[in-house]
Parts: structure tokens; C-alpha cells; sequence
């Protein structure tokens, strides 16, 4: 099937009488959702060609945010950066070909009518970067992709499981948001830093991602980080944390 987005003037019309529209979304009714999105002019027809993704809808989002980020990048892999920073891509798959899954990881915001994350998990009210990790899809998307390693033939989604093992949410704004982390060999060299320390037995957290992001933009003062190679971001990240939160070098059980 093809991509479905959202015109401009839909776009801007559900943001702007987004206190007429609200009560819809927390009814979660069908009937005005097929309606509006059915008016002429309102949606318009992609040529991207996509396999709808096989989300789970494990009410533990420990588990099933793993594996929708998998299903998500799976299914669309074949977006290019540029389209998959549009806003309209995202907010129209949520109202219509993906509206489920959007019902689903929303469920309890919108019993709670909890208008300010609604309005985030649907348009990007943050600035660009950081709402990408904060949208309800596109963060699938976004995780997906600067997580995924094509180098690991057997497993190409072992640094996104240990990226999304905890915090998932706060993890993908904070992590993110950071200017460094647009560069995925940065992205992954940091991550298979943290992994190594957390396979030794160490209990990797928020402090340690935010340290390691604290480190690598002081250091960016003094060298050029994108020449760097993973395995050196690697190297670096993990001889810091060590540093700061004295973690002995432990031998990993095979």
C-alpha cells in the first residue's frame, strides 16, 4: 500500500482548532475520524510504498516499545532522512493508516485527557530535533535508526534492545536531543560503550547516558568528533565512565 500524509491546510487546521478537535481523540471516535479524513483535500497520497508494521500491543511498554521500534524501521527503512523528518508524515499516519498503534500507546494519556501530551505525541510542538523523539511514531522510526547496526549480520537490533531495555521514553528525548547524537557512529559507539558495562554487571542509567553525552560535547571543543571512528567514541566513553563512576574492568562471562 502507499504512505498516506495529511495536506497542509489539514495539518494546520487539526493544530489550530486543536480545543474543538480534542474531545474526538479522547472519545476515540471512528465516526469523525473517517469523516474528517475523508473530505476532500484533506489527505493526500504518497508514492512510498510500505507492509503495514506488526505492532505489538503488549500493554508492557517495556516490552512492546522494543519491539515496535523494530517493526516500525522494518517496515519503513526505505524513508530517506529528509522525508522522515515531516511532520505531516507522522501526524497522518497517527489519524489514519497507524491510528490502532496511536490509540494503543495513548490509551492512558487519553483517558486522563491529558491535552499537553496528546498535542506532543501528535504534532511537533518542540522544535523539529527534539520532536521527532517525541512524536509517538516517528521516535519508532528515528530509535530504529540511528540504533540499528547493519555491520552485525545476526542481530542488527542488539544495540536498539539494550537502548530501549529501560526508560525508553525519557531515554529517546534526552539521548537525543543532544547535537552530538545526529551522528550514528557516535550514537553507536556510545551505546556499545554502555552495553559492555552493563554486560559486566554494571547497572547502567540516566547518569551515565548523560555523562557520556557531558563528555563528548566538551570534548568536541578540542577535537573534531565526526572524524572519530565508533570503535574510538567506543574507547573514549567507556574510559570516562569508568573514571567518573569507578567501574572496575570486569571480565564478561561467556
Amino acid at each position: 500500500m502507499k504512505i498516506k500524509f495529511l495536506s497542509e491546510d489539514a495539518l494546520q487546521d487539526l493544530r489550530a482548532n486543536f480545543e474543538s478537535y480534542k474531545e474526538y481523540y479522547f472519545k476515540q471516535d471512528e465516526s469523525w475520524f473517517q469523516s474528517y479524513f475523508n473530505k476532500d483535500g484533506a489527505v493526500l497520497e504518497s508514492n512510498i510504498d510500505f507492509t503495514q508494521p506488526k505492532f505489538s500491543f503488549n500493554p508492557d511498554f517495556s516490552v512492546s516499545d522494543c519491539e515496535n521500534v523494530k517493526a516500525m524501521y522494518d517496515a519503513l527503512k526505505h524513508l530517506t532522512v529528509s522525508q522522515a523528518t515531516q511532520e505531516r508524515l507522522w501526524t497522518g499516519l497517527a489519524h489514519m493508516q497507524m491510528r490502532d498503534y496511536f490509540f494503543f500507546r495513548l490509551k492512558d494519556d487519553l483517558e486522563k485527557k491529558n491535552e499537553k501530551r496528546l498535542k506532543s505525541a501528535l504534532y511537533y510542538v518542540n522544535g523539529t530535533k527534539r520532536s521527532l523523539f517525541v512524536n509517538v511514531l516517528a521516535r519508532l522510526w528515528w530509535v530504529g535508526y540511528m540504533t540499528y547496526d547493519e555491520t552485525n549480520q545476526e542481530n542488527p537490533y542488539w544495540l536498539t534492545e539494550f537502548f530501549c531495555s529501560a526508560e525508553f521514553s525519557g531515554r529517546s528525548v534526552y539521548f537525543f536531543s543532544s547535537n552530538f547524537t545526529g551522528n550514528r557512529t557516535i550514537t553507536k559507539g556510545i551505546l556499545r560503550a554502555l552495553l559492555t558495562l552493563s554486560q559486566e554487571g554494571h547497572d547502567i542509567k540516566r547518569a551515565h547516558f548523560v555523562e557520556a553525552g557531558r563528555y563528548l560535547n566538551i570534548s568536541g571543543g578540542a577535537m573534531i568528533l565526526d572524524m572519530l571512528e565508533e570503535d574510538e567514541i567506543k574507547e573514549m566513553v567507556e574510559a570516562r565512565i569508568r573514571k567518573v563512576f569507578q567501574f572496575e574492568k570486569q571480565l564478561i562471562s561467556q
